[in-house]
């Protein structure tokens, strides 16, 4: 039921009029690399539907994630794995010399399923709150994007909080179009890094997800076909199983609805 209303809502802001930086992603996840969550090693397929617009008041940015199993060991009817994230970022300078310095607020959080042999069962991605100063360089367009944010990090039921590192995330998001000076390929993604403690594990977590997508339709008139790959990098993700490093290729379509 969660999973429908974000997705309901994420459609009703696009039928607002917008889906300017509205796109739908296809992904076929090779498996990991590493010492991280043994679960994260099975191949999968993951579907992302992400926006972002702006405004006079600033920008919203959102998605949603859900992860299909393929492997045996994985529920077959049903998500495995949902994941949603919203951030606000409030700019009411928007003409002035700080223009590029904003407010942000976000909030994450998500769930996930999983078959330990005996039937499924279930595990919470806590909610997480968000707030800090975001710094945004830009064309007008927003094709080419250079994106800094220093965020306080909160985690709700958090069951080291006591003990943990300082609560605070530092986030770069890019994105070029045209890059390398070849028509049709743009080159973005984005890097997380914060403090989390998990039982006895470091508290240092990292996940980095760079892409690479060719926008192969502008070839035969549908310039909202894109083909392309993306590698999730991560260190110490995913829980109390998590520790180590993790690298998982993939490959994908997207599909803009601009």
């Amino acid at each position: 039921m969660r999973i429908k209303k974000y997705i309901v809502g994420l459609l009703c802001l696009w039928s607002l009029g917008v889906n300017a930086g509205t796109n739908l992603q296809l992904y076929y996840d090779f498996g990991s690399l590493g010492t991280a969550c043994p679960n994260q090693r099975s191949n999968r397929v993951t579907t992302t539907l992400e926006l972002f617009y702006p405004d006079s008041w600033g920008s919203t940015f959102a998605f949603i994630d859900l992860d299909y199993a393929i492997h045996p060991e994985d529920p077959k009817n049903t998500p495995f794995l949902t994941y949603f994230e919203i951030a606000r970022c409030l700019n009411f300078w928007q003409q002035t010399p700080v223009r590029d310095l904003s407010l942000q607020v976000e909030y994450n959080g998500g769930l996930g399923l999983y078959n330990d042999g005996t039937g499924l069962r279930g595990y919470g991605i806590n909610h997480a709150a968000l707030v800090g100063l975001n710094y945004c360089l830009h064309t007008a367009d927003y094709k080419n994007i250079f994106n800094l944010e220093l965020l306080y990090k909160y985690i709700v039921d958090d069951f080291n909080k006591t003990h943990n590192s300082v609560p605070i995330q530092f986030t770069f998001v890019w994105g070029c179009d045209d890059f390398c000076t070849l028509p049709g390929l743009r080159f973005c993604g984005f890097l997380d890094i914060w403090g989390q403690r998990y039982a006895d594990m470091q508290s240092f977590v990292m996940i980095s997800e760079p892409q690479l997508w060719y926008n192969v339709g502008r070839w035969f008139k549908c310039p909202n076909l894109n083909i392309g790959t993306e590698i999730e990098v991560s260190y110490n993700f995913s829980g109390s199983t998590g520790k180590g490093f993790m690298c998982n290729p993939c490959v994908g379509i997207k599909w803009n609805f601009d």
